[in-house]
This record gives structure tokens, sequence and C-alpha cells, in this order.
């Protein structure tokens, strides 16, 4: 109905477990495009908003791949040029880690010892920002196994010029003693405050909290998932990768928007329906 171009895109976002949730949301975006250019889905809004559901479904965690490709089918259902909205949402999603970084400028302490994990482009974006106001002393980066992102993200940094050193993912939690903050990104921003994030983020924020450090949390708006609370988040197919932090151990949430605490996150979403706009 589709062609099989879109149908192995799919197959192919559905296999990804290593590619951050802001890339594979490209991907779905992307291949909605892809699909108003061939068979049926140019023409026929219900056939664009089933491939919609599909590209949603091959990642249920990741909220972002849900809200960028309903958007965009919604978008073109109401006559707006394809190319136009695909351009439009890729802007916003470019634009949107230079905008978390300014956003967390505002808060970010200084002089901080920072324990991170995984693979983040929000939070690179924020210890960047950090870092050229010399707010940055060290950056711990646990390995975030068994995939093992951090390895990636403490490169990345030390190629910034932003001082990180990989750890084991046990030790994250016992080293927070000499953190200032700890900041990690989300997969998910959940509709009760919850956050889904790679597997070790709920141990190190528990341990955070009970020492009185900061748990900041760095994503797009696009991530906050308005369908879900923690209990019946799909875990489906995540292969234990990830895991739920309720908001209690959460201290804020930056994005290119602002702020929000997970008090406000749950007000802003207990009755929102759908994509965001």
């Amino acid at each position: 109905m589709w062609g099989p171009v879109v149908d192995e895109a799919i197959e192919g976002i559905a296999g990804d477990r290593t590619s951050s949730a802001s890339r594979l949301a490209r991907v779905g975006l992307e291949t909605m495009a892809l699909a108003t250019l061939e068979g049926a889905g140019r023409k026929d809004p219900a056939v664009l908003m089933e491939i919609a559901r599909l590209i949603s479904e091959a990642q249920p965690a990741m909220a972002i791949i849900y809200n960028v490709v309903h958007l965009f089918a919604r978008l073109v259902a109401e006559g707006h040029e394809p190319m136009a909205v695909l351009r439009e949402i890729h802007t916003e999603l470019d634009t949107a880690r230079e905008r978390i970084g300014k956003t967390f400028l505002k808060i970010a302490p200084e002089k901080a010892t920072v324990v991170t994990l995984s693979y983040s482009e929000s939070v690179r974006a924020c210890l960047l920002a950090a870092h050229a106001k010399r707010r940055i002393v060290q950056v711990l980066v646990m390995e975030a196994g068994p995939v093992f992102e951090g390895r990636a993200m403490a490169k990345v940094l030390d190629g910034d010029g932003v001082p990180a050193t990989v750890i084991p993912d046990d030790q994250g939690p016992a080293r927070i003693g000499e953190a200032t903050y700890v900041l990690v990104g989300a997969d998910s921003v959940l509709r009760d405050g919850s956050i889904v994030n790679k597997r070790g983020t709920l141990p190190l924020a528990q341990a955070a909290t009970k020492r009185g450090k900061p748990v900041y949390v760095a994503c797009e708006t696009l991530k906050f998932d308005a369908r879900f609370d923690a209990t019946p988040w799909p875990r489906t197919g995540d292969q234990g990768i990830f895991d739920v932090t309720p908001g209690r151990f959460i201290t804020t949430v930056v994005t290119e928007r602002g702020t929000y605490t997970p008090e406000i996150i749950r007000t802003m979403l207990a009755q929102a329906k759908g994509p965001k706009s």
C-alpha cells in the first residue's frame, strides 16, 4: 500500500537499540515524508495516520517519535505541503538543543562536578553551555551498559574540551557525594512527571535525592508524553534497557521552552491528548 522502502524503514526503527530517541524521531519524520511521495500515503490521510501508528509502535517507549510522526500526519491532513512540514519540524528539532543549553544556564550551579549517564545531545548542549561559562569542573559519565553509550558521550565531551571521565555503572550512585548535581536526558517525560531513560537513571536519582543533590533532566518538549503514567507505560520490547524514575526524584526538567518541575508537568499534561502541536 505504501511501498517496501517505508516498510523497511519502519523495521529499521523497530530494530534500532543504539540510536537516541531524537535521532529515531528524525528517521520517523523522514519516513513519513517519504510515504507522501510514493503509494497511497500521498493522497489518503488515513493511510498516513496508519503509517504514523506503525512507526510509533516500533519504539513505543519514545514519546518524541509518536509526537513527531502524528504531528506530521495531522498537518498534512490539514492541507499543508508535506515538504514544508518536514522542514518546519526539522528546524524545531535542530534548534531545540541550543535553546535547551541556554535554558540550563539560568539554573546551572558554579564550579560543578556533574554525574551523567548514557549519551544525550540535550545533556551535551547543557554541559557545553555551562563549560563555556566556566561552570564545569568535571563530568563523570556512567558507561550505560549493555550498549555502553556513555563511553561515546565521554569521548565527544572530551573532544568538546569538557573534562569527562567514564565510570562503571555501579559507581555512579556511590560517587554522588562528590557531585554538585546529576544531569540526565530522557526518552520520555510521562504525564505523572516520571521520566523514562536508560537503565541506571533511577538508582542514580535516588542516591542524589538522598544526599540532597539536584537532579536535572534535559530534553525537548516533544518528548512530553500525555498518553501514559508510569504504571501503564509500555515496556514491551524495551529489553530492560530503560527504567522509569518517579517525579519525586526529579528537581526540574530543562527544555527549549523553559524549566518545568514534575508538579507543573502533571498539570500541563493532565488534560492533554495526542501529539503536541
